[in-house]
């Protein structure tokens, strides 16, 4: 059956009609990147349906005669037309049972001849998605898109927002509760689900918080801040925010649910800044790779993962001496060039690279300059006579030296 749709959603091909019950997309049929289950997908108006009969669609059917399948659309109160044979609700039901109505309709009028159909292409639909997202209103939507598609498009969960208590209100006024984080960590397929027809999204605020601060990797529904520090280069491009407190989160559940760590991450240097009840700070370690510790999240708890910085720095006779982002695959000479190039009286054979543990290397041992590096270019040793400044400064002595014997 998935051959035969992926055949029918091709367009311009001959023996094909095209019935519009809502809006002609022979030409907006929507390509499905993952195989749905009919037996979760709910129908609604603008899906659109291929429609077959073995042998040929029968010659009674007006509009269709001659042709060896055709495009259904679902009509905008929610009908599938087979012409003179007849109208199917099938909004609201599931991709199983409307395709089950549609043929059992069709066997019915034509007994001996048999009808498949299935879905060709999914509406596209706005659906409303309101509370702590980083933009709450009306987002876009595939009939096919899950929870997690419409929180991203809405600007990911804000920092005062609940992971665990996400609200799907139904058209029938009935609500469901998503607790997220069980697909995030565990990939459990119904803490993501798909949406029916006429639900809205609404993510309430949290009650309690955890922040974070480090060389974390968020994903899309983390709507935390990027934290610039300028007092030091090590944090630049290191991940501040604050997000909410699950009971019985662990360090590593919860690095999990942010979305892991950064490349430059120092995974076993992590660790939890805690206020005990004296309102002294306490320091608890939290490598992430041994399980054997992985303490509990309290609420008020402070997440710190440290770790070598992407940067490299770029000091001495360079026209912008400073730290510059690491790009993986270039050379000193790349960052030399970020940093301004090299001055007129800039030593290029004098550079020397000085790696993260301490050993310094020449330039051209390196193809790829690792992060945490320094490149070190120093001053040009001149005779007297290259050095504009001496040489100025050399005849005005002889020259002051001339006047004062006047």
């Amino acid at each position: 059956m998935h051959l035969m749709m992926l055949m029918l959603a091709l367009h311009g091909q001959p023996g094909a009609v095209v019935l519009a019950g809502y809006v002609a997309q022979t030409d907006l049929l929507n390509p499905m990147i993952d195989t749905i289950d009919p037996d979760e997908y709910t129908v609604g108006p603008g899906d659109e349906f291929w429609f077959s009969v073995q042998g040929g669609l029968p010659a009674e059917l007006t509009g269709l005669a001659g042709s060896s399948f055709a495009y259904l659309t679902v009509t905008p109160d929610g009908y599938v037309v087979v012409p003179t044979v007849g109208s199917y609700f099938v909004s609201g039901r599931t991709l199983t049972e409307a395709t089950a109505l549609v043929e059992s309709g069709f066997a019915a009028h034509f007994p001996g001849l048999r009808a498949s159909t299935g879905l060709a292409g999914v509406r596209i639909c706005r659906v409303a998605v309101t509370g702590q997202v980083g933009m709450p209103g009306y987002v876009e939507s595939y009939g096919s898109d899950r929870l997690t598609d419409l929180l991203v498009e809405a600007g990911g969960i804000d920092q005062a927002g609940s992971w665990t208590r996400i609200q799907i209100i139904h058209a029938d006024g009935d609500t469901s509760e998503v607790d997220i984080t069980g697909f995030l960590v565990e990939g459990l397929q119904y803490a993501n689900p798909m949406l029916r027809v006429g639900d809205r999204v609404h993510v309430p605020a949290a009650e309690q918080f955890v922040t974070m601060e480090g060389a974390f990797q968020a994903n899309q529904l983390c709507a935390v801040s990027i934290n610039l520090p300028s007092d030091t280069w090590q944090w630049t491009g290191s991940i501040s925010g604050m997000l909410e407190y699950i009971p019985g989160e662990s360090v590593g559940r919860f690095v999990d649910r942010v979305g892991g760590t950064a490349s430059w991450a120092s995974r076993e240097g992590c660790y939890i800044a805690r206020m005990d009840q004296d309102s002294t700070p306490v320091i608890l370690p939290a490598p992430l790779d041994d399980p054997s510790t992985d303490p509990q999240l309290l609420p008020g708890d402070r997440v710190v993962c440290p770790g070598t910085p992407p940067l490299v720095a770029v000091s001495g006779v360079v026209a912008t001496p400073g730290v510059y982002p690491h790009v993986g695959g270039m050379n000193a000479f790349y960052y030399v060039s970020q940093a301004g190039g090299y001055t007129h009286v800039s030593s290029r054979g004098g550079t020397r690279v000085v790696l993260p543990d301490g050993t310094e290397v020449e330039p051209d041992e390196l193809d790829d300059v690792p992060a945490g590096s320094t490149i070190n270019v120093p001053r040009k040793i001149l005779i007297w006579w290259q050095d504009p400044l001496l040489i100025a400064t050399s005849v005005a002595t002889v020259i002051l030296a001339w006047r004062s014997l006047d």
